[in-house]
């Protein structure tokens, strides 16, 4: 076996093992939690959704893990009470939802924009063969089939390519949505006490 197969093999067996379980089988993401003033979003209304800061830090830990994969987030802290863990794991699902929602509608999107794509590329490439047929400017025949075939391209890549990009992020939000959340108190460090 070739070095880079072997490092390939290597990289993936510890990505695979880059994250630990629960009891239940779900994907654990652990998450620190020093200062909690920053964690909801100051910009949300009504309903809390947490701050793009910890969105971020929880779409990136969880890139490791397949899409398809149930988790648990774990998160250790001693800064946050009983009250603000039900507010912060609804801010949590609350974010969660909305991007799963806004993910729906690009899925539409994506499907509506193929199919209307697929229909103008054959459209086209009808006009290109009726043109061929009655040898109207040959040129003017080549621009058609070009464009024809830029149309069924684009459909091609929005329903084969894009589209199970779109649903692997769907189905990590949902996943992130139904997480189970835990709280896990920690004592304060060093630096914390005064």
């Amino acid at each position: 076996m070739t070095g880079i197969r072997m490092l390939k093999k290597s990289l993936d067996a510890r990505r695979r093992a880059n994250f630990d379980r629960d009891k239940e089988g779900r994907a654990v993401i652990e998450m620190r939690v020093l200062r909690d003033e920053d964690f909801l979003s100051d910009l949300s209304v009504g309903r809390p959704i947490i701050s793009q800061e910890v969105a971020d830090f929880l779409e990136e830990s969880a890139l490791a893990i397949p899409a398809r994969e149930t988790l648990a987030l774990h998160i250790y802290s001693h800064c946050i009470d009983d009250k603000e863990q039900k507010v912060y794991s609804s801010a949590i699902r609350e974010y969660f939802l909305r991007r799963y929602d806004r993910g729906r509608g690009s899925l539409r999107r994506n499907l509506v924009t193929a199919v209307i794509m697929a229909i103008v590329g054959l459209l086209v490439l009808t006009l290109m063969v009726v043109f061929s047929l009655l040898e109207f400017v040959p040129v003017l025949g080549e621009t058609i089939d070009i464009a024809a075939w830029v149309f069924l391209w684009e459909a091609v890549d929005l329903f084969f390519l894009q589209r199970p990009l779109l649903k692997a992020e769907e189905r990590r939000y949902l996943a992130f949505a139904h997480a189970r959340i835990r709280f896990f108190a920690v004592p304060a460090p060093a630096s914390d006490i005064r």
